[in-house]
């Protein structure tokens, strides 16, 4: 029986996340919205989507949420409890983490080029 996904270890160059379970990995890759004519449906056009992975990370004492928020040009490793893991290039935090004080947690957002399975 295969391996469902189940949890997900998130890396930032090599450094692990304290990521806490729920965390969501969009690949990327295209769009494809359709080109209709007089006749009905002629195809499709597509625009690249970049790729976007989003965590609450757990925070103590001595993590640095303003450095999170600095984050650029980085590597992501997004690993599922399966084994699977995949890669996105040039990712960057796409917007300031946000602190949840009662549950200790940050939210993070992550952009970048089209994962890529490892």
């Amino acid at each position: 029986m295969p391996g469902i996904i189940g949890r997900a270890y998130i890396r930032v160059n090599g450094m692990n996340l304290n990521s806490l379970n729920g965390a969501t990995l969009n690949p990327g890759g295209f769009t494809r919205e359709p080109v209709l004519s007089d006749y009905g449906y002629a195809g499709y056009t597509e625009k690249t989507v970049n790729s976007e992975v989003s965590c609450d990370v757990a925070i103590s004492d001595v993590d640095d949420i303003t450095a999170l928020g600095k984050i650029v040009d980085t590597t992501i490793t997004f690993e599922g409890g399966n084994g699977a893991v995949y890669v996105i290039r040039h990712a960057s935090v796409s917007e300031p983490p946000e602190l949840d004080s009662s549950e200790n947690k940050a939210g993070l957002k992550f952009i970048g080029a089209a994962a890529e399975k490892a």
